[in-house]
């Protein structure tokens, strides 16, 4: 039921999915009470911005919090491990893409070590159902004494129509079974998302790409999708900064929706509850 930091120091470097620039991130145990905390060290005054849903300023192809953009895969992994202390000073506007997904984030905060201190975990119990539907999407958080994911998707293309998984927090579940999922584009959205200023460093190496006859990438499960998309809500209900004691139900949900679930659950936040385990 404690608060967790990092052992050591680590930092890893990479191109942004986004920006398409090259940046540095260091990752530096925290202190009680100090929450995740975006530094931008190559802004002047290095201005931090805390990982809180306060401080979301865009839900488009990402979540962006102030000045650093699409945070949902270091936070996705970080949450899953229990980190709630942590200082990540970063060179650029966005954390590195990497493979797509949060498999790398995970291994390095692993093997940085993680321990406790001395202060409990806050917790959001859900007690009756929260539900928000636009556009043909939905969420829905419903009681459940462990935080669980069902999430679904469906797309008109034959090859991914509809895919469903279902999954209960765990960390080590997590590592072997959410975080390897990456992210995924169609290939004929992607010159239109270059123009927008998105995607400039979009690539094979680090998203799944999908064609109008079949995947362009090979998978690394039947359900990738989806997996990514459970990975993504993970991310971003993590900006509420305390365990979550609900399941949540999604239907071709996105960032927007995300944070708006997360926006109405900050008003359950109360008593302590022990954070994900290992085992």
């Amino acid at each position: 039921m404690l608060q967790n930091t990092i052992r050591k120091e680590i930092s890893i470097s990479g191109i942004g999915l986004h920006t398409g620039k090259n940046v540095n991130i260091r990752l530096k145990p925290a202190s009680v009470d100090s929450g995740i905390v975006f530094i931008r060290t190559d802004l002047p005054g290095r201005p931090m911005t805390k990982a809180d849903i306060k401080n979301v300023s865009s839900t488009v192809r990402g979540t962006n919090l102030g000045n650093v953009n699409t945070i949902e895969h270091i936070l996705s992994a970080l949450y899953a491990l229990s980190i709630t202390n942590l200082y990540v000073e970063i060179d650029g506007p966005e954390p590195p893409a990497l493979d797509g997904s949060s498999k790398q984030y995970s291994g390095l905060i692993a093997g940085a070590g993680i321990i406790d201190q001395a202060s409990e975990v806050k917790c959001i119990t859900v007690n009756e159902p929260v539900f928000i539907a636009e556009d043909g999407k939905c969420i829905i958080a419903v009681p459940s004494d462990r935080f669980t994911v069902s999430f679904m998707i469906n797309y008109p293309l034959g090859f991914i129509g509809t895919q469903f998984y279902k999954f209960e927090l765990n960390s080590r579940k997590y590592v072997k079974d959410i975080a390897p999922a990456r992210t995924y584009g169609f290939i004929d959205e992607l010159e239109a998302l270059k123009k927008q200023g998105l995607a400039l460093g979009a690539g094979e190496n680090n998203a799944v790409a999908i064609g109008r006859d079949g995947y362009l990438t090979k998978l690394r499960f039947k359900d990738e999708l989806v997996r990514h998309k459970i990975l993504d809500l993970i991310g971003d209900l993590s900006l509420l900064g305390a365990q979550i004691k609900a399941h949540i139900i999604g239907i071709r949900s996105g960032h927007g929706l995300n944070i708006k679930l997360a926006k109405k659950l900050a008003l359950r936040q109360d008593s302590a509850f022990t954070p994900p385990t290992a085992g």
